[in-house]
């Protein structure tokens, strides 16, 4: 679909412009109608020539660079270890997300978006900056976004919007630097998880504190940037048990469901139970997957209440709403279980990501985007922030070739072993711990089983010189330093088992 950004002037007198998104690859229903008269014969020659005359003129007087009033409401919903095919809007028939199905409907839906890594620190701070992670010197959840990076947060802010965020993960507290340019951050984790009892806060006060947000920043008199991060989907799985129970004996119909799972070294998940995910002493697999359904369940209904709060208070018509997820989840695949942050895999980095805009069409887009797009785009369709320098492209101005679209991935310091691949078109190369990009694996995205690379030398060099040339322009491959800890947040991350990993 080739798009272009046309501005229309307002008629409140502010001036403020925005890009909106003309799809010409199908005519504006008015002149639809108009082509339609002309059927008519004679009779109606006057009346074309009077609508043809009108509508040039009003092109004249308002143009397609004219200024008009941008959204008053930019909502960001982010959703920690969310699996694109947990969703209806991405094919699941779990009926798992009736409420962000429903948002999707009525936007963008990209099949093929990655986050740049699998864990949240690093996947988070590529999305807020539209730069990828080793760009930032961002290794580990214990790193923190550098001093004199602008942030989405910031560029808004600068614009003279008013900015505000809730976040549920202990990880995004202020100390890792995501924080920069919000006038209010909250980071409050009120709750304890069940195993590590490690501070986080459950979708439910999430949402109520989102709301009363929104109430701040909204009535403040100008544009409102809220970003919501949700937790749920992380483990340890203790969503209500009446949800768990209502996807427990389906998963136990599976093939493997009632396997029972040694416990895995540590937190990793390789081969095992990770240790911070053992509840009641329970190691039925059918337990965990019917508990990772229920809390995306349970996600789900509370996403409904916040959108349905935005909506209450009048801000929905005038609302750019994005929904994403950091990175997904290992329910087992290539026995990996219910962990994440070790591997490339699908179902680690593939993730959803929706646009919704005042004047976008509803479609579905299955070009590779990766997270890092995410700024650009978004201030490409606000239309009056300048987005900078950065890795990251605007996916609706960019008329480009699918063909030439990538996203590159790294597992960085979530893992025993180092990764690091991309990914264009159906095709994912990745390379193990060595720093020779030929030394690579290439695999079709739906059969990670399977190296293809002796059948498709050609497509293997391609990618590995990809890979060179793009990890060459990140910059060092470590960190100069990891800057985010005190020492009293390193002992509680000892504590907690999780300081070096996700």
């Amino acid at each position: 679909m080739v798009t272009r950004v046309c501005r229309v002037r307002g008629t409140d007198g502010h001036g403020l412009a925005r890009g909106i998104r003309a799809d010409r690859s199908r005519p504006a229903r008015s002149i639809r109608r108009g082509a339609a008269w002309a059927d008519g014969g004679a009779s109606r020659s006057h009346a074309r020539t009077v609508l043809l005359t009108a509508l040039v003129g009003l092109l004249a007087v308002v143009g397609c660079e004219q200024p008009v009033l941008r959204p008053n409401l930019l909502l960001l919903i982010t959703v920690d270890t969310l699996r694109a095919d947990r969703l209806g809007a991405y094919g699941s028939e779990r009926a798992l997300t009736p409420h962000i199905d429903a948002l999707a409907a009525d936007g963008v839906v990209f099949g093929r978006a990655y986050a740049p890594a699998s864990f949240t620190v690093p996947s988070v701070a590529a999305l807020m900056t539209g730069r990828y992670p080793e760009a930032l010197g961002i290794w580990t959840n214990e790193s923190g976004l550098p001093d004199g990076v602008p942030t989405l947060a910031s560029r808004l802010g600068a614009a003279g919007w008013r900015t505000s965020a809730v976040v549920s993960n202990y990880v995004l507290r202020r100390a890792s630097g995501v924080d920069r340019g919000f006038d209010q951050y909250d980071d409050r984790c009120p709750q304890l998880e069940a195993v590590r009892r490690r501070p986080e806060r459950i979708a439910k006060a999430t949402t109520a504190d989102a709301l009363a947000a929104l109430d701040g920043c909204a009535s403040a008199g100008a544009p409102c940037f809220l970003w919501v991060h949700y937790q749920d989907p992380h483990g340890p799985y203790t969503p209500p048990e009446a949800l768990r129970a209502r996807y427990l004996e389906r998963e136990r119909g599976v093939e493997g469901g009632t396997t029972l799972l040694p416990l895995a070294l540590g937190d990793r998940g390789i081969g095992g139970l990770p240790g911070y995910q053992v509840v009641d002493g329970q190691r039925e697999v059918a337990f965990y997957r019917s508990g990772y359904d229920a809390e995306v369940r349970y996600l789900d209904e509370h996403v409904g209440h916040l959108l349905a709060g935005v909506r209450d208070r009048g801000l929905g018509e005038r609302a750019v709403i994005v929904f994403a997820a950091d990175h997904g989840e290992g329910l087992g695949e290539h026995d990996y279980w219910f962990a994440h942050g070790e591997y490339l895999t699908e179902p680690l980095v593939r993730v959803p990501l929706v646009v919704v805009a005042p004047g976008m069409r509803p479609s579905r887009r299955d070009d590779v985007v990766s997270l890092v797009d995410v700024l650009p785009t978004l201030l490409g369709v606000l239309g009056d922030v300048p987005a900078g320098a950065g890795s990251g492209r605007d996916v609706f101005a960019d008329a480009g070739p699918e063909a030439g679209r990538v996203a590159y991935l790294a597992n960085l310091g979530g893992a025993a072993v180092e990764r690091h691949g991309i990914v264009e078109g159906d095709y994912k190369y990745v390379v193990g711990a060595t720093p020779d990009e030929r030394a690579g694996r290439l695999y079709r995205v739906e059969d990670e089983a399977t190296d293809v690379a002796a059948r498709f030398p050609e497509v293997r060099r391609r990618l590995a010189e990809r890979l060179s040339g793009l990890r060459a322009g990140l910059g060092p491959r470590r960190p100069a330093r990891q800057r985010t800890l005190s020492e009293v947040d390193r002992a509680r991350f000892r504590a907690l088992g999780y300081v070096g990993e996700e």
